[in-house]
């Protein structure tokens, strides 16, 4: 790490309301902090710090733990003085994402058009080998007499009714035509 380390780092307290500065030793000092609670962050260009929590009692008593946002309550003691080391060196760009076939698969649209149609291909297959079935697959095909047929209902639903029949002449002869 070296000297440039040291000086590239602070130490704040509650983002920046108290600052020390990092000795070229790694030892840091912030005066002048009055009693309560508060949030220390080591600044750094380079490298990425875990935040810790300071509370400071009137009595001048010192506790420190970790800091864990997702469970506050959860109390993980540090020894005092601090002893701070980095987590991971700071990363400002994100790796580029590579290209993969199960991006594609798994794709929304992909799946609405494979699926159905890997369906359609293989009930078929799973069917021929199932008499049973095949006999059950036959009768739910078949028209059912005692249901009424769709289209009809719809037509006579929106053309106003059921067609009239056509009356039929029943005479033993032939029509006579009125001129």
């Amino acid at each position: 790490m070296g000297r440039k380390w040291a000086a590239n780092s602070r130490v704040l307290l509650n983002h920046g309301e108290y600052i020390g500065f990092v000795r070229e030793d790694g030892s840091f000092v912030v005066d002048n902090v009055p009693s309560g609670s508060y949030v220390v962050q080591v600044e750094n260009v380079d490298f990425v710090f875990e935040p810790i929590r300071v509370d400071i009692t009137a009595k001048g008593k010192i506790r420190a733990r970790k800091l864990t946002l997702l469970q506050p309550n959860v109390v993980n003691q540090l020894p005092y003085p601090l002893k701070l080391s980095s987590r991971e060196a700071t990363r400002y760009f994100r790796k580029r994402e590579e290209w993969r076939i199960t991006d594609m698969l798994m794709n929304p649209m992909v799946l609405m058009l494979v699926v159905p149609l890997v369906i359609m291909l293989i009930i078929p297959k799973m069917t021929a080998n199932d008499p049973q079935l095949q006999k059950e697959m036959a009768e739910m095909q078949l028209p059912k007499m005692d249901m009424p047929d769709v289209s009809e209902m719809m037509a006579n639903l929106f053309g106003g009714g059921a067609p009239k029949p056509k009356k039929k002449a029943i005479a033993g002869g032939q029509q006579k035509k009125n001129r």
